[in-house]
């Protein structure tokens, strides 16, 4: 066995000590060479530099021994870690070994062979007395059995023969049915298909190992003379016997195994999986609850409730008063498959309704939480991980770790070395976009169903004001004062490959999915959320009237105490107030935002926080159903920012905006680029802003009028027609404004062409400028507060 190649190291780089110890299955192996063998226990120590000295070690098929195919039970004890221990195969094919090729099996005391010459009883003294060592010239030969070499000498070959007390001669013919019935060539080719198919790398190989090490020893049997038909059979049962148990090892391997990433989790002291805290993750959705105002009884033809129901959290959209919108109670009792009796009875009567309901996972979950972040008090980086389950977070906010979170972790001394705590769930399908003709949730994968709601928008400003703004996953928030050590965390938390999914209210009143405004970096990829309406129903038709709530789905690092965000791949399938608060450093990798007042917010400063001064950047952001497209929430450091470029902003709007308010809108700065089926001719800017909009999808920047207009924030250049009378190009607002415009009269009538800047602003100190002449053209740039011209 050897060491790693650079010793045993904790994941702070840190050398490890310690033992490692090899105990086999069985206590002794016998050889026809060497007779009776005892195997003890092989202890490696670990020395400062993390490595030790490699031994040797008997492996588990060694030639010539008997039994075949047992294993050794690893006892791996390192300072500063939890003892483990588990069961390996140590194969002679594979030479020298490294422990981190070792995969753990079940313990298995190997196959006994039949060893020719008794390798159990005592060297007669025929054996003993004779000196010539080594195989006679007979041995092998049709009248003689096959001897090895002994170094004890070699007993005289028995008589071969057919007759009870002979040996099975080399060339008897009984042989050939007996190998057939031993080897069971039909289940080798299903086997030679099978290891084709698994694909398990060394699992599957030593699972296949295993079999091979049993065909051979029943092949072994078959071939001693003596034994019966229905003896080998029994013999070739027990064989079969043996494969099959290694078959089953071999899928639980697969189990284990079955991705890349997650491979050997639960030997990763680092990953803490929900389900060992006892998350069952067994949320279920119908689409066709009825309730009647006033009463209690949910009825749901394809729910299929159980007994076991009784007690779980369930929620019931529609069934609440207006704009909390969904009833969040618990299943009382249980009528029938079809009915249940909720803890509290409805307040509006509704049929069609989505229901989702499943045992509350808040408690298991906030363990594996507290128990990453127990780890991570002397490591770096931390996993709660969630299997692909629906998982049902249905518990109270909780504020006792600087947060407002429905699932929360707490602060880390700015002075310490960074945190990583990440969420993670399998697959990048957590990010999929809902269907406009889907008629259930979007969920996805490992998910989280959220079902909190504020009762009311005084109870949300209530929360916020005292704790900021909630998420069901939350760090320290601003409610706990920004710049404090509470809420300025030195942690950088990971949302990977994770869903959650919030109650629906129509009034904005749910929680938000993410909350981590107050920690140091953010790294969210493979995240998708939205609340738990539907597209084909009224959920969605109005989304200004989400204004009336200050949801916000995912809340980034504040302005001030970051310098690392990165969202990659997110969705958000609307729902929300705001659907994404983006902040200064972010890099934005693929954004969709549906069904949502305002699809993105750009954050200057918020809730205190210190002004940002750094860009912002979004290759492709999709945002479609949103009152507005792009908002600008507080101004910058010194009145500048937020800044933001957006390389593809594709929407489908006919009123496609830039909204917020005048002194936020004036700070900001950047540029975004406009694509997909928008009205270019009704889009807008609320505010005079140093947001540049550019028209992505126009093959040129020149727009023919013909009367008296406004330029507009996605015009470059003006072909004006005066021919009718003449015209007037009014100029918007020079503070601010980095749109350069160009006019040129292009008819040879006598009306002028004015362009005339807003309000008392200027054209090179005049108060406006005429284009009298065809051919006559003027380009004007804003120095901040009036129009130059050239």
């Amino acid at each position: 066995m050897q060491a790693p190649a650079h010793g045993y190291r904790t994941l702070d780089g840190e050398y490890q000590q310690g033992t490692i110890t090899l105990t086999p299955s069985v206590r002794e192996v016998v050889s026809a060479e060497h007779g009776i063998i005892a195997v003890g226990a092989v202890q490696f120590t670990i020395g400062a530099s993390g490595s030790f000295t490699p031994r040797a070690v008997l492996p588990m098929d060694a030639e010539g021994f008997t039994p075949s195919g047992w294993t050794y039970r690893l006892d791996q004890q390192l300072t500063g870690e939890t003892p483990r221990s588990y069961n390996v195969i140590i194969p002679a094919s594979a030479g020298s070994i490294d422990l981190s090729e070792l995969v753990e099996v079940e313990a298995f005391d190997g196959i006994v062979v039949s060893v020719p010459g008794g390798g159990h009883g005592t060297p007669s003294d025929t054996v003993t007395a004779e000196t010539a060592f080594g195989q006679a010239a007979s041995a092998g030969a049709a009248s003689a059995y096959a001897r090895g070499d002994h170094t004890h000498g070699t007993p005289d070959a028995p008589t071969a023969g057919t007759t009870s007390g002979t040996f099975a001669a080399g060339n008897d013919s009984r042989i050939v049915g007996a190998a057939q019935k031993a080897s069971n060539l039909s289940d080798l080719a299903d086997a030679a298909t099978a290891r084709a198919n698994l694909g398990l790398g060394s699992a599957a190989t030593q699972g296949i190992n295993a079999f091979d090490a049993a065909g051979a020893a029943a092949t072994a049997l078959a071939s001693a003379a003596g034994y019966t038909d229905s003896e080998i059979t029994a013999e070739v049962t027990r064989a079969d016997s043996a494969y099959d148990a290694s078959g089953a090892a071999a899928l639980a391997l697969t189990a284990a195994v079955s991705d890349a990433a997650g491979k050997y989790r639960p030997l990763q002291p680092w990953v803490f999986d929900v389900t060992a805290y006892g998350a069952k993750g067994d949320g279920k959705v119908a689409a066709d609850g009825v309730m009647t105002s006033g009463s209690a009884t949910l009825t749901s033809a394809t729910a299929n409730f159980q007994v076991g129901d009784v007690g779980k959290a369930i929620s019931v959209k529609g069934a609440a008063i207006n704009g909390v919108t969904t009833l969040v109670t618990t299943i009382s009792a249980r009528i029938s498959a079809t009915q249940v009796t909720l803890a509290t009875t409805a307040a509006s009567s509704i049929s069609g309704a989505i229901v989702i309901w499943g045992t509350d996972d808040t408690t298991a979950i906030q363990a594996a939480v507290d128990a990453a972040e127990a780890y991570l008090a002397t490591r770096s980086y931390a996993q709660v991980y969630f299997p692909p389950r629906p998982y049902i977070v249905a518990g109270p906010l909780n504020n006792s770790k600087s947060g407002n979170g429905q699932l929360v972790f707490g602060p880390i001394p700015v002075t310490e070395n960074k945190r990583i705590l990440e969420f993670r769930g399998e697959g990048d399908g957590a990010a999929a976009v809902r269907h406009w003709q889907q008629t259930v949730p979007q969920t996805a994968g490992s998910c989280l169903i959220s079902l909190g709601v504020y009762s009311s928008t005084s109870a949300q400003i209530s929360s916020i004001n005292a704790h900021g703004n909630c998420g069901v996953i939350s760090g320290p928030t601003e409610g706990h004062g920004y710049g404090v050590a509470a809420n300025f965390s030195n942690m950088m938390p990971v949302v990977k490959n994770l869903a959650i999914l919030t109650s629906h209210s129509s009034f904005g009143l749910t929680y938000g999915p993410a909350a981590l405004w107050g920690c140091a970096n953010a790294h969210v990829e493979n995240f998708g959320y939205g609340t738990a309406g539907v597209v084909t129903g009224s959920d969605y038709t109005s989304p200004g009237v989400f204004g009336t709530g200050l949801s916000v789905g995912l809340l980034l690092p504040a302005p001030g105490n970051n310098d690392y965000v990165v969202a990659k791949n997110i969705s958000c399938g609307g729902g929300y107030t705001y659907a994404c608060f983006l902040t200064e450093h972010a890099v934005v990798d693929r954004y969709m935002a549906l069904y949502s007042w305002a699809g993105m917010v750009a954050v200057g400063t918020y809730a205190g926080s210190v002004g940002s001064v750094h860009a912002m950047k979004v290759l492709s952001a999709s945002i479609e159903a949103c009152t507005n497209e792009l908002y600008i929430l507080g101004a910058g450091s010194g009145g500048i920012g937020p800044i933001i470029h957006i390389d593809q902003l594709s929407t489908e709007s006919s009123t496609p905006n830039i909204a917020g308010q005048a002194a936020h809108m004036a700070a900001a700065r950047g540029k975004v680029c406009w694509t997909g089926l928008f009205d270019e001719a009704a889009l807008t800017h609320d505010q005079p802003t140093g947001i540049v909009s550019e028209n992505g999808q126009t093959g040129s920047d020149v727009r023919a009028v013909s009367s008296t207009t406004t330029a507009r924030p996605i015009d470059r250049v003006l072909k004006v027609d005066a021919s009718s009378g003449a015209v007037t190009i009014n100029l918007p607002p020079a503070s601010p404004n980095r749109v350069s415009y160009t006019i040129v009269k292009v008819d040879a009538s006598g009306n002028p062409v004015t362009i005339d800047p807003a309000g008392a602003q200027t054209i090179n100190g005049a108060a406006t400028r005429n284009l009298a002449s065809q051919g006559d053209a003027v380009t004007v740039w804003s120095d901040g507060a009036n129009w130059v011209a050239a």
